[in-house]
Parts: C-alpha cells; structure tokens; sequence
C-alpha cells in the first residue's frame, strides 16, 4: 500500500514538473514569461573592468527580448572589442547570456613614432593606443613576423638599453639602442651575436660608447662605426 501510494506520488509530481517545464519552453518559444527576457549577460574569462566593457559593447539591457537578438551578431560585437582573440556567445535556458573571452598575451609593444600599441606574440597590434610608452616592454616599429617570441626571448638580456626594434627586409632584425647606436643582427642564430653584446657590454660598456653602427652579420668578425 505505501509503495503504491509514493508511486503515484511521484508519478503526479513528475506529471507536475513535466507540464510546468513545458509551458516555460512554450511561453520563452512565444516570446512570453520571465525567460523569454534577457535576465542577466553573464560574462567568463574576464576581469570586472572587461566585464563591464563587454556588457557595454554588446548593447543589450535585462529585460530585452531573447528572441529578438542575433546571436551571431552579438558575438561580432564581442570580437571587435580590442584584445579579444576568440569568442562565444550562448542563450541559456534561464534567460541568461553567457559570453565567453579569450584575450591576446601582451607581450611587447609596436609604435608608429607617436603612438604606443600592445603587441601579442603573433605580432598583432591591439587597437588601444597610448602616447605614453611603458619603460617596462620591448618596442618594435614596422612590419613584423608570425611569431615574436624568439626575439623577445633573447633581446631581453640587453632589453634595459634597447630604445626599439625593427625587422629587416621581412629576415632579420636591427636593434636601436637609447644611445643611438644601430646594431646589425645576422639573419641566422642572431641569439649568438646578443650573448657577444651582452658579454662586450659588461666587460667594455660597449652600449654607453659613441658609436653609430656595430654589424654582427659577419661571425668572424664585429664591424664598428663610431660616431663622427
């Protein structure tokens, strides 16, 4: 008699949340009820700051119709943000929007000689640039390679002295220095030819010299020119 009794107890209870899902499904299909509104825009792998600037890129307000928004055109948003690399924009069964973010890895900066842009590592500049420049980061100027990291890598042992970087007939790359020196790197294993600067610069102040040019393409030998 008690299981027949908690059968039917839960064969009604199972009729109940049944129906009750249903007409949630068909008023948010209909465009009616709580659902069928933007109740929140959730946001995921970000910051408060890019969560607002998100929520105020996107343009969509609690209580705006989910069936009148274009998904696809929502996340275009998304990805026009500056820094985003890839997104995802979801409708949840709760009314909610979940956006999801993957932003670009900082990893140095790229200036037009005004302007002062965050680089990735791929060599994509963001789109949020700053007069002043951050003493902190690598700089490059012109056109750049796939993938910076290698150079960054080995430059980072003279970094202090570097004022900027750029890259030569799309093959190697030139170092300016903040004394106004010029130094030639080889195209190949230019790792090398930064350990010797960086040997000479300890032993001799190679940096702090008055010198305009020192080739490091030749690996038998360092070309200097100094200063007139």
């Amino acid at each position: 008699m008690k299981k027949s009794i908690l059968f039917w107890l839960y064969f009604v209870l199972s009729i109940v949340l049944a129906v009750y899902f249903s007409v949630r499904i068909i008023t948010g299909q209909m465009g009616r009820g709580p659902i069928s509104n933007v109740q929140n825009i959730i946001t995921r792998g970000t910051s408060a700051k890019d969560a607002e600037i998100i929520k105020m890129s996107v343009g969509v307000s609690d209580g705006t119709n989910l069936r009148s928004i274009d998904l696809h055109q929502l996340n275009n948003r998304v990805a026009n943000i500056p820094g985003v690399k890839k997104s995802a924009v979801r409708r949840l069964p709760n009314g909610d929007i979940a956006i999801k973010i993957q932003k670009y890895r900082i990893v140095a900066t790229w200036s037009d000689g005004e302007y002062f842009y965050p680089l990735s590592a791929d060599g994509t500049k963001i789109n949020t640039p700053s007069t002043e420049r951050n003493n902190n980061s690598i700089v490059f100027r012109g056109e750049l390679p796939e993938n910076l990291t290698d150079i960054i890598n080995h430059v980072s042992v003279i970094s202090k002295d570097i004022d900027y970087i750029d890259y030569i007939e799309s093959r190697r790359w030139n170092l300016h220095t903040k004394n106004g020196t010029v130094i030639y790197l080889p195209e190949q294993n230019p790792e090398i030819a930064i350990n010797k600067i960086n040997t000479l610069n300890h032993t001799h102040k190679l940096l702090s010299r008055k010198l305009d040019i020192i080739d490091m393409r030749d690996n038998a030998r360092i070309l200097v020119k100094e200063r007139k």
